[in-house]
């Protein structure tokens, strides 16, 4: 006995100091990376998005999409820096005024109402490629004739004059068109005149009034302010004091002016995220954990349990924020929010523990951590397999919460198999005897339903397989289940949409190695693009040509003048004047002009990983959607891609969603294989079945609950499947003992009760989560019992207790 006692301690030893070695080293690295660490906490919805592209049906290399992808990240980051305020009223010009006023006061913010360059300098800078700059309409008047003439093509070269003739003379009578004015003497053709007020016509469609942009919508004036605010990395603190500053400045200025104030912009709504975000994370972790360790208290009647508890808890958190911030570089808020349901499987460990430390060890019933380890063991490789299938998924968030789970249960696993015997807690902790009666009872019901199991698991499978087959299951992917914005804000993007006229507008974004072939596929987008009638295009093609293009316009020109087809419109002007030699305008030198700010709206440059430079632009599209053949069309080219994070994002769930259907296939499998070897066919078949009806169960109240599942439902059956294994190791290990019993009760109430707080989250993807599992966790406390492989005497842990 001695030497049993002497070797038990010296194990315990041996564990404990193993325990700390790696705690220590935890901490450090905890220390390190919360001190010096890279990372930082996002909370932009759209941040979720794939950072490889996930539209699977797409044939391109994923090499070539990362450049799209690189560029897509830069267009949205800057975006994300962008709000536009739109005020309208009688004192609407006094309200800009002093907003242009007042913002100049501010650090980070900016107003970006572009100055609009004098049209003579715009001309000048033209002169010296203005015979190689056109509009596709000013091209269409020039159908080339041939070098040697027919009398046919005679007439066509006098047709040809004719109608370059008209059009000089309709443009002369436009006497209020500045650009005619300004270029008539530099470019008597009139091609250059044509050319500039039809791009900044198209780049710039709103009329400006003393420089300001305004949009005239039912007979209103709304002045438009541009406002750049200097977000870095959107830091959570900045974020929200930029909102909160530029808030309540429209605020004051529709008071004192009486004015409406219209703002939009992804600013706002990372702001009211992030701090939805920070209220649930610490009202639900705060109300999880008071009520997880009231129950502790009220069980246990002791401050000890509920000390080792938090000990438990706090050591779990920290493993998994360390492994978190060691692995992602952007830590997602919502990531946070997702990890108060640690508190729900971590507290089931503690429970086990505690209720194997208060049945004291006799020949018929084992106590201490030792009789429970191998569950506990079980019941963790299963859990982290489960979460393990979300590494690598295709969304961050996902990801993180996985790793998070992960690390944190281990951490709290260890502390409870090495930490917690340490302290030789066996027979030292008592559950209040209210407590035991209450299990007994308990017990007594469930041996009753267990010996009903065949007639209740045929019941319950008929039922659900006939639900499902009356009731079509209906998926959401939308990625506004991730959105938490107040409906203000999105009231605010809708109308600020329907005023710039954006609505159905979509980005899609060129990459290229050189400007020039960056501007020669705009050019052949743009060609697709015509084929569809009503849709408004934006482009720098308008105003910066590829130099190919230019080239052909040039030798145009030349061809057109050797035909003599402008004599006739020069000799109505009494000017004369031959076609320049061919100069090329390229990106460098526009980007040297009066008009460089356009570029650098629609063109930018960006580094790879490997260094090399590379370019993209972006070439917007509205008033209706793209139709199927040009989304395909863009989607086949490997250069180009829609820029729509929304849709992607959606696209994403959806995929992953039927992934995870395969992943719940395969990890079933496992689960079967698993409990068969170790408790038998008859018994682990029994304990499959309980855990699947138990899904299938929850999925169907959140179907009837909601009207609709998506991704985070199916998540949340992961965790189902997680915690119901747990128990029906539990109960196979040892069956219906009244400690086992009052362990998984305890653990199924605290987790229904952390878990049942999420649904109260004003996001749908957090609120659909835990209604999900709150259902599963009800219905699997129910079923696991019923998978026991024997019936042990009722009050047996009670007995010892009280001997």
């Amino acid at each position: 006995m001695h030497n049993s006692e002497y070797s038990k301690s010296t194990h315990n030893k041996s564990g404990l100091k193993f325990y700390l070695l790696q705690l220590i080293a935890v901490l450090l690295l905890a220390g390190y990376q919360l001190g010096w660490g890279q990372w930082q906490i996002e909370t932009n919805i759209l941040s979720l998005l794939p950072t490889d592209n996930q539209a699977l049906s797409s044939p391109i290399a994923a090499s070539q999409k990362h450049d799209i992808n690189q560029a897509k990240s830069a267009l949205f980051q800057q975006a994300n820096q962008r709000v536009f305020v739109a005020i309208s009223g009688g004192q609407a010009m006094p309200a800009y005024q002093q907003l242009a006023k007042t913002i100049s006061t501010f650090d980070g913010i900016e107003n970006e109402a572009m100055t609009v360059p004098d049209i003579k300098d715009i001309v000048a800078f033209y002169q010296p490629y203005r015979d190689s700059v056109m509009t596709d309409d000013y091209q269409a008047l020039l159908a080339a004739p041939q070098t040697t003439l027919t009398t046919a093509q005679d007439q066509a070269t006098l047709t040809t004059a004719h109608a370059i003739n008209n059009f000089v003379l309709g443009k002369l009578t436009q006497v209020s068109d500045p650009f005619v004015s300004g270029s008539l003497a530099i470019a008597p053709r009139l091609n250059l005149a044509d050319f500039l007020a039809t791009g900044l016509a198209q780049l710039q469609a709103f009329e400006t009034e003393q420089g300001i942009i305004v949009v005239n919508k039912d007979g209103l004036k709304h002045y438009i302010m541009p406002i750049k605010v200097a977000v870095d990395g959107f830091s959570i603190k900045q974020t929200q004091a930029f909102s909160q500053q530029l808030q309540a400045e429209f605020q004051l200025l529709a008071t004192q002016f009486d004015v409406d104030v219209l703002y939009s912009g992804v600013l706002f709504h990372t702001a009211e995220s992030s701090q939805q975000a920070e209220f649930e994370m610490s009202t639900f972790g705060v109300i999880s954990l008071l009520a997880v360790l009231l129950m502790i208290l009220a069980v246990f009647r002791s401050a000890k349990p509920v000390n080792l508890a938090l000990i438990v808890l706090a050591i779990s958190v920290v493993y998994g924020l360390t492994a978190v911030v060691t692995l992602f570089n952007q830590l997602h808020l919502l990531t946070l929010v997702f990890a108060v349901t640690l508190i729900g499987i971590v507290i089931d460990y503690c429970f086990h523990a505690f209720v194997s430390f208060s049945v004291i060890s006799t020949s018929k019933s084992q106590g201490g951590i030792k009789s429970i380890r191998t569950a506990l063991c079980l019941g963790f490789i299963t859990t982290a397999l489960g979460y393990a299938a979300l590494i690598m998924s295709p969304l961050s968030l996902l990801s993180q919460v996985a790793v998070f789970m992960i690390f944190g249960l281990l951490g709290a696993l260890l502390t409870v198999l090495l930490l917690l015997p340490y302290f030789n807690l066996t027979g030292k902790i008592s559950v209040t005897p209210s407590v035991w009666t209450l299990t007994d009872k308990l017990n007594v019901w469930l041996t009753k339903r267990h010996q009903q199991r065949r007639l209740i698991f045929v019941v319950l499978s008929l039922g659900l397989v006939s639900a499902i087959v009356i009731d079509d299951i209906n998926f959401n992917d939308d990625i506004r289940l991730l959105n938490s914005s107040p409906a203000f804000l999105i009231e605010n993007e809708i109308k600020m949409a329907k005023l710039m006229g954006y609505q159905h507008s979509q980005r899609i974004v060129i990459t290229a190695d050189d400007s020039e072939t960056l501007l020669q596929r705009q050019e052949t987008l743009l060609a697709q693009l015509v084929t569809q009638p009503d849709l408004t295009v934006k482009s720098m093609a308008s105003l910066l040509p590829s130099v190919a293009k230019q080239q052909a316009n040039n030798a145009l020109l030349k061809s057109a003048e050797q035909q003599q087809v402008f004599e006739l419109g020069l000799a109505t002007l009494g000017l004369a004047d031959t076609v320049d030699k061919f100069k090329p305008l390229t990106l460098d030198a526009f980007n040297a002009g009066p008009l460089q700010a356009l570029s650098a709206v629609y063109i930018y440059q960006y580094q790879m990983r490997d260094d090399n430079e590379k370019y993209a632009l972006w070439v917007e599209t509205a008033g209706v959607a793209l139709n199927d053949a040009l989304q395909q069309w863009i989607g086949a080219q490997a250069d180009m891609s829609i820029d729509n994070k929304p849709a992607e994002v959606t696209a994403a769930l959806s995929h992953y969603r039927q992934a995870l259907l395969l992943l719940f296939a395969g990890a079933i499998v496992v689960v079967t294989i698993v409990l068969c070897l170790r408790f038998g066919l008859g018994q682990g078949l029994l304990g499959l079945l309980s855990i699947v009806v138990s899904a299938g169960g929850a999925l169907l109240l959140t179907q009837l609950s909601l009207g609709h599942l998506n991704i985070f439902n199916l998540l949340a059956v992961l965790l189902i499947l997680a915690l119901a294994i747990d128990y029906v190791i539990f109960y196979q290990e040892h069956g219906l003992q009244a400690n086992t019993v009052l362990a998984i009760t305890l653990s199924a109430i605290s987790s229904a009760l952390v878990f049942g707080v999420l649904a109260l989250s004003v996001t749908p993807a957090v609120e659909s989560f835990g209604l999900t599992v709150m259902f599963g966790i009800l219905l699997v406390f129910v079923l696991a019992p019923l998978s026991a492989k024997k019936i042990a005497p009722l009050s047996a842990a009670k007995g010892e207790v009280e001997k």
